[in-house]
């Protein structure tokens, strides 16, 4: 874990599972942040797939002229799951996630205008083959 977090400490308890903390070592801008989930909805498995939506609280740590103050964002993470087979019968599961971030000014998130919006495809396969040995 060390190598993909560049020298950050993180932590994560099960018992408050909304809550992420990671800080790097090194210092400077983004080198502390609170990830903390305020809202959660799930939308259960069924033939059409399964979802969920997800409201996080970024609080990060910056500075400028000697002072050190929080900088607070929301973003919301939409993300859609379905089971799908490959044309040789392999099972895989795709995704589609979508990733908007919100300004946050005297407490409020301004839901309506994002400031940013990012949308992924995501395909999760086995990393081994599921079907036996083709002839040759």
């Amino acid at each position: 874990i060390e190598s993909r977090t560049g020298g950050a400490a993180v932590r994560w308890d099960a018992r408050t599972p909304n809550l992420l903390r990671y800080e790097r070592e090194a210092g400077g801008p983004g080198s502390a942040a609170e990830l903390k989930v305020v809202e959660r909805s799930v939308e259960l498995p069924s033939e059409k797939g399964w979802g969920s939506n997800e409201l996080i609280r970024v609080t990060t740590t910056s500075s400028a002229f000697g002072s050190s103050f929080d900088v607070t964002y929301a973003t919301r993470v939409q993300r859609r799951w379905r089971r799908a087979t490959t044309s040789e019968g392999d099972r895989v599961v795709e995704g589609l996630e979508i990733i908007k971030t919100y300004r946050v000014l005297d407490g409020v998130a301004g839901v309506e205008m994002p400031t940013s919006t990012l949308k992924s495809t995501i395909r999760l396969t086995r990393p081994y083959e599921t079907r036996g040995p083709q002839p040759k």
